[in-house]
């Protein structure tokens, strides 16, 4: 049994070292150049908004008053949606900070709806490329993907 073991031992070793050899530093072998990219012709910004799904008005009732207004028509349910008595969060996001995002984070203050978010940047020249959401028991998370062609300037 030591003699087979020490006979594989042996016969491998040569096939170890052989696979570890570096290569030829002048040999063909095809690396891939880095190849330095300009950057994209656009600019790309998020909206990201947070609704709040229960108004303050709603936040104090009782429990009596919620099963009530649950079980009222659809209808009526639909226009309560309207009246926008929801809480809006907005932030403006374009990955770096600029003198442009600082003044659009400070108008997202006085922001009342995404709509007011999407205007604001439209009058900055963004551009409304798509729009997801997503639920949760509490909130609705709004994302708007705005572009823009990038200025020469920068």
């Amino acid at each position: 049994m030591r003699n087979i073991l020490l006979l594989i031992l042996v016969a491998t070793i040569p096939l170890m070292s052989v696979a570890q050899k570096r290569s030829k530093k002048g040999s063909n072998a095809k690396m891939d150049k880095m190849v330095k990219k300009t950057p994209s012709d656009y600019e790309y910004m998020i909206i990201e908004g947070v609704q709040s799904t229960t108004s303050d008005e709603e936040k104090m009732m009782g429990q009596g008053e919620l099963a009530a207004r649950d079980g009222a028509p659809g209808d009526a349910k639909m226009k309560g949606m309207i009246k926008s008595k929801y809480k809006h969060f907005i932030r403006f996001d374009t990955g770096r900070v600029t003198p442009e995002q600082v003044e659009l984070n400070k108008m997202a203050r006085v922001c009342s709806h995404m709509s007011d978010a999407l205007y604001q940047a439209s009058k900055l020249g963004w551009e409304f490329v798509n729009a997801s959401h997503a639920n949760t028991d509490d909130y609705i998370t709004h994302f708007y993907y705005m572009k823009r062609k990038r200025s020469s300037d920068k």
